[in-house]
């Protein structure tokens, strides 16, 4: 009876101490996943732009093979890029995700290769 006690006094203790143990890193890898899928490229026609409002209005195609439109602010550093772009023009854009928010913005417009 002393050796079943001891035993499952043993265990309990070990099944506590693991309990207590910090997380290991795998995590890591995980935040690094977030951030590479944090931004995305897309190719579009554009449909309009309003560099004031610092806006983009685009198309995608989405799945069935419609064209979905969505208009995204731009940030500053892709703003003198807007201010080139035509309607209907297809351009290639680089959107990144605010993980906080979950919205989207775009940081990068380029002229597509197929339109030149």
């Amino acid at each position: 009876m002393k050796k079943l006690i001891l035993t499952v006094a043993l265990t309990v203790a070990a099944a506590w101490a693991v309990a207590q143990d910090p997380p290991s890193q795998p995590q890591q890898p995980q935040q690094q996943a977030q951030t590479a899928k944090a931004s995305k490229e897309v190719t579009a026609t554009v449909v309009s732009t309003d560099p004031m409002a610092k806006t983009i209005t685009f198309k995608k195609e989405a799945a069935g093979g419609t064209m979905a439109e969505q208009t995204l602010p731009v940030d500053d550093k892709a703003l003198s890029n807007l201010k080139n772009c035509k309607s209907g023009e297809k351009v290639k854009l680089v959107l990144k995700t605010d993980p906080t928010t979950y919205k989207e913005s775009v940081t990068s417009i380029e002229k597509s290769k197929t339109s030149e």
